[in-house]
Order: C-alpha cells, then sequence, then structure tokens
C-alpha cells in the first residue's frame, strides 16, 4: 500500500494569469486560422489597455483619497 500520489497519473499542469497570458501571444504568433489570432491579438490589446488604465486609475484615486 502507497502513501504517495498515483506514479500513472500525470503531474499536474502549471496554471494561472501568466500562462493564460503567454498562450495568447503564442496564439497571435502561431496559430494556422487568421480568425484566431485577430482574436488573441484583441484579447492581448483589451488586457493591456486594462492594466495600463488600472496603472492609472488606482494611484489617482489613492491621491484623491489621501488629499
Amino acid at each position: 500500500m502507497s502513501n504517495g500520489p498515483d506514479p500513472a497519473a500525470p503531474p499536474p499542469r502549471p496554471g494561472g494569469l501568466v500562462r493564460g497570458f503567454l498562450r495568447l501571444i503564442v496564439e497571435v504568433d502561431e496559430s494556422r486560422r487568421w480568425t484566431h489570432r485577430v482574436r488573441a491579438a484583441l484579447l492581448l490589446v483589451m488586457l493591456l489597455v486594462g492594466f495600463g488604465l488600472l496603472g492609472y486609475w488606482v494611484p489617482e484615486v489613492i491621491e484623491r483619497h489621501l488629499r
């Protein structure tokens, strides 16, 4: 009887936001279908705009709150 994980079971795959972001970059670069490339490119642009807005608005709100 073994107390460890089943040796035949594959190891869990890492996930998360970084992995999804990297998959979008690869999909834009290597996808064969142009619709997948456009969709991934639009998602990347939306993510970058979202991070940009957060980077601008969060400090602005904090500064207004501290005044």
